[in-house]
């Protein structure tokens, strides 16, 4: 896809210090309600860190501009056929400059190199910047979840 970028971003592993970010970010209500994000603890999200080195039904990273962490990106529930996306830029700044375009190119290209059939968002229907994104990249509406989410896929 052709599009200019504002700011290139660096991916980077997802470390405790991005997890800690990610309680900051994530505690924020706006992201909170865009990612869907139910209430957590930090006992619950320190056994799910600890759990990602042993699980294969996650990737995830961390995206970095000029050494500080501003959001993570990654697939959950991978199983060989489909996985579903997950990301958020927590650094509000950052909205709006091709960071999401960038992360879910990288998200698609992973899908591909592990033979995924497909990757799939799951978004509320009320959140218009990722319904474009998927668009633009060429995921299209697959269900409506409920009233308020949709699963749109893109077939790789």
């Amino acid at each position: 896809m052709e599009y200019r970028k504002i700011i290139e971003i660096e991916f980077k592993d997802f470390t405790r210090e991005v997890l800690e970010k990610s309680w900051e970010w994530l505690s924020d209500p706006q992201i909170k309600e865009q990612t869907s994000t139910p209430d957590f603890d930090r006992e619950s999200s320190e056994r799910w860190f600890e759990s990602l080195k042993t699980r294969n039904d996650y990737f995830i990273k961390s995206m970095w501009h000029n050494n500080k962490p501003i959001g993570v990106v990654g697939l959950k529930h991978i199983n060989g056929k489909d996985g579903e996306t997950l990301g958020y830029i927590g650094e509000k700044e950052y909205w709006g400059k091709t960071i999401g375009i960038q992360a879910m190119e990288m998200l698609i290209n992973y899908g591909r190199s592990i033979k995924l059939e497909s990757i799939y968002s799951v978004i509320l229907k009320t959140n218009l910047g990722s319904y474009k994104l998927n668009r633009r990249l060429g995921f299209v509406k697959e269900k409506d979840v409920d009233e308020i989410m949709i699963t749109m896929r893109l077939y790789l």
